[in-house]
């Protein structure tokens, strides 16, 4: 592995000489002697953050060295490499046959199956919250026209009662209780939507 290449790719990228910039990435992406050592410095340059990963890792680097490193940690049950997967979903969302090596697992479902392996990591717990936060503010975005699970289509009384049992984890995962009101705020109107789909079901039938 020449790092040189590396810094180079980042000079020229700064620079905005984008074929000069590829050029360097390609040789530094060719330079790697082993997995081994993919392995190692993709851990580096992930938990130094010497990337905005939310916003998408360079797709030559994340399809050559990244993503075949987390894939290999991943296959192995390894909580880090599942949950840098989950930071990482940005990148492989956007390509087909990445995406299906993971069996085609969102970032919340990735961030589950962390959190099975490894319940008391604070990372994961914060991470999932955040997930699971997005997801309830979308649900009861269009509220009261309707609560949301899943599409534009409105939930079904199922739906809103897995919605309900989502609120609940998610109050076991903010330890400080920061979003109690939140919270109780989703809980009231899925609820009251229920009643909605109950007294509806009651009149068509």
């Amino acid at each position: 592995m020449e790092l040189e290449y590396y810094k180079q790719y980042l000079h020229c990228k700064k620079l905005g000489f984008r074929i000069r910039a590829r050029q360097h990435l390609q040789q530094f992406i060719t330079s790697f002697a082993s997995f081994t050592e993919k392995e190692l410095w993709t851990h580096e340059f992930l938990e130094n953050h010497q990337c905005k990963y939310e916003y998408g890792i360079r797709y030559e680097l994340y399809e050559q060295v990244v993503f075949p490193a987390l894939l290999s940690g991943y296959q192995k049950r390894d909580p880090w490499s599942v949950l840098w997967l989950a930071r990482t979903a940005n990148n492989f969302y956007k390509v087909k046959h990445l995406h299906q090596q993971i069996d085609f697992k969102t970032d919340y479902g990735l961030l589950k199956e962390c959190y099975l392996l490894d319940p008391s990591n604070n990372e994961v717990q914060k991470d999932l919250l955040s997930v699971q936060i997005r997801w309830l503010q979308y649900c009861i975005h269009e509220y009261p026209t309707g609560i949301l699970y899943g599409s534009v289509n409105g939930a079904t009384i199922d739906e809103c009662e897995e919605i309900l049992s989502e609120v609940e984890f998610a109050r076991k995962l903010d330890v400080e209780k920061n979003q109690d009101k939140f919270f109780n705020e989703v809980q009231s109107k899925v609820l009251e939507y229920i009643v909605r789909l109950r007294a509806n079901k009651y009149q068509d039938g």
